[in-house]
């Protein structure tokens, strides 16, 4: 009995020893996607907007593809590093999807936010967002909103092509862009 406790014990901390050793590879994602995570907006932090469903995270190219199957290749082509994305759902029923990607570094986000299959057909620059903002106006039943700073491209869609539907992801768009400061 002695014997295969002790074969076990060495086991053990032979395990331990090396990802101790490893320590900063083994743990970057999670602990990445913990600060991550508080750039999203909490329920009610934009008064009447509550998160609908579970978070989305991928601190690698082999989750992002499984949340995003055939599109994930155009942000591992510009330096992906993670993702985290939240649905959330207001007082009327109205849908709406934050999604922030890290691509590195901010020329990764600039190549990826200029990119042809990013770049929307009709579009309208904002200011006061991040480094460079723009309304998505190419769709015909949503709105989205999309901006770069630093290293971080995010996107925010929502399921209301009105004025008040426009407001509320500009709304999302700036608290996520103060967080990222």
């Amino acid at each position: 009995m002695r014997r295969p406790l002790n074969g076990l014990l060495i086991f053990g901390i032979s395990i331990l020893l090396l990802g101790i050793a490893r320590g900063d590879q083994v743990s970057e994602g999670p602990e990445k996607l913990l600060g991550a995570m508080s750039l999203l907006p909490m329920d009610d932090d934009i008064r009447g907007w509550k998160r609908s469903e579970k978070l989305l995270k991928a601190s690698n190219d082999q989750e992002l593809y499984r949340i995003f199957n055939g599109g994930a290749g155009l942000y591992t082509k510009y330096g992906f590093q993670w993702y985290v994305g939240q649905s959330y759902k207001g007082l009327k029923g109205v849908e709406l999807e934050a999604y922030i990607f890290n691509q590195g570094t901010p020329q990764n986000a600039q190549d990826l936010y200029e990119d042809p299959f990013t770049k929307p057909s009709r579009s309208k620059e904002i200011t006061n967002i991040g480094e460079k903002a723009r309304i998505d106006e190419s769709t015909l039943f949503y709105y989205g909103v999309e901006f770069i700073q630093k290293q971080f491209y995010v996107r925010i869609i929502i399921q209301d092509k009105t004025e008040e539907g426009l407001n509320v992801a500009i709304s999302f768009a700036r608290f996520i862009s103060k967080r990222i400061k």
